[in-house]
């Protein structure tokens, strides 16, 4: 095997290990959210340190990668996305982080609104690693998409529990692991078509679609 293969082989298998803790830490906090039941919040806390600790290895492997002599344009392209995404990994599990905090101040009911709102940015996440894994545009576009619907729950949260800070900040961290998943999402597209879809004023605008 040639040692750019390699490099690329290595480099990839320690982003599917930080992609798989990404989705475990976020589907905890779905489920402790869901069950009312915040006894397996510690988890989220112990493996936020490991992120913190992948997202340097990532970019230790990125930078020695690029280094090689002649690699392959599609290898290239791939170490450019895991670059520019490595940064949203980790702050997912920073946001996970702090929406741990806030549950730990809650008692229950939960409100259903925060449950729902974590069910949509769990798929989102979920499915953001597949199509980053899976290099597919399709299903990036696809989570782009449902970034707005996020938006507006969060935004209806903040406005039905103004008076309760923790499910508030709790909502907030959501609703940026959502922006963080968006990004990820964004970066796919551009890496398997070329498209730099940021910064368009509509979600909609960005895919090149009427928002009609």
């Amino acid at each position: 095997m040639l040692k750019v293969e390699k490099s690329v082989l290595e480099l990839r298998k320690t982003l599917e290990e930080m992609t798989d803790i990404v989705i475990s830490i976020v589907d905890t906090i779905r489920t402790c959210i869901k069950k009312e039941n915040f006894e397996t919040l510690e988890f989220v806390f112990q493996q936020d340190r490991h992120i913190d600790d992948l997202e340097k290895k990532i970019d230790q492997q990125a930078v020695a990668l690029l280094a090689l002599i002649n690699p392959m344009a599609s290898d290239l392209r791939f170490v450019f996305s895991v670059v520019k995404l490595n940064s949203d990994l980790e702050r997912i599990g920073d946001e996970c982080k702090n929406v741990a905090k806030e549950l730990k101040t809650l008692e229950p009911p939960i409100p259903e609104d925060l449950k729902i709102l974590a069910d949509k940015v769990y798929e989102m996440v979920k499915d953001a690693v597949n199509a980053l894994l899976n290099q597919n545009s399709a299903l990036a576009q696809e989570i782009i998409l449902k970034d707005d619907e996020v938006d507006k729950l969060e935004y209806s949260i903040q406005k039905k529990y103004s008076n309760s800070i923790g499910i508030a900040f709790a909502a907030k961290a959501l609703e940026r692991i959502a922006d963080h998943t968006t990004n990820i999402s964004e970066n796919v597209v551009f890496a398997t078509e070329g498209i730099d879809i940021r910064h368009e004023n509509s979600i909609m605008n960005r895919l090149g679609k009427s928002d009609k």
